[in-house]
């Protein structure tokens, strides 16, 4: 008995596995009724950082930066990582954080350099002393958002990066506990504005 297939069906069914794949990847843009739900969370005060308006609200941190207005928001896809990363490296100071299981790093200095691997996707960082190092994923990177609001404990200026699934992988802010300085604001700004130019990570926005 003849097993293989049509090479005509073969052909077929391997276009159809991208659109299928696409298809059942997940949104990472709000509905509107997930809109309305961070507009009413919103219209609080203190409002909570995105992270913890998703955690409250059950959703991934994309859909809470996707509703919100582009004064406090701005995104773009993951294919801006590498220009987005560079300009990260003219900030003089940042805060790195990393959510994980309950588990809170932070890790202050500049942000190093670093380049693609010859042998594999990952973007290895040049850290020659203390701070940030270690080896990214950009093409696991979904979208990218500048957030500027007022916190807590203050304003709150920094850059979300975000999984495919729409939760965050890791954020990157101006330092806490210090009120930045003129050249430390304008420096976020330019990363915001370069953000800004990018193709939006939602068509809505």
């Amino acid at each position: 008995m003849n097993h293989h297939l049509p090479a005509s069906l073969v052909l077929t069914v391997c276009l159809a596995l991208p659109a299928a794949r696409a298809a059942d990847a997940p949104s990472l843009c709000a509905t509107p009724e997930q809109a309305k739900a961070v507009t009413e969370l919103y219209a609080q005060s203190p409002a909570p950082p995105p992270f913890m308006a998703a955690a409250k609200l059950g959703v991934p941190e994309t859909i809470v930066l996707s509703a919100l207005p582009a004064e406090k928001a701005v995104g773009t896809t993951g294919a801006g990582f590498l220009p987005i990363w560079e300009s990260l490296r003219n900030w003089d100071e940042s805060l790195t954080l990393v959510l994980k299981a309950g588990q809170v790093f932070e890790i202050y200095g500049r942000i190093p350099g670093g380049e693609p691997s010859k042998v594999s996707q990952n973007y290895n960082l040049k850290q020659d002393g203390p701070g940030l190092g270690g080896h990214l994923r950009p093409d696991l990177i979904g979208a990218i958002y500048a957030v500027t609001m007022q916190g807590r404990e203050g304003p709150m200026r920094g850059v979300t990066f975000l999984d495919a699934l729409g939760n965050s992988a890791f954020h990157v802010f101006l330092p806490e506990g210090r009120k930045p300085t003129e050249k430390q604001i304008a420096q976020f700004e330019s990363t915001r504005a370069l953000i800004a130019g990018m193709p939006r990570a939602c068509t809505a926005r």
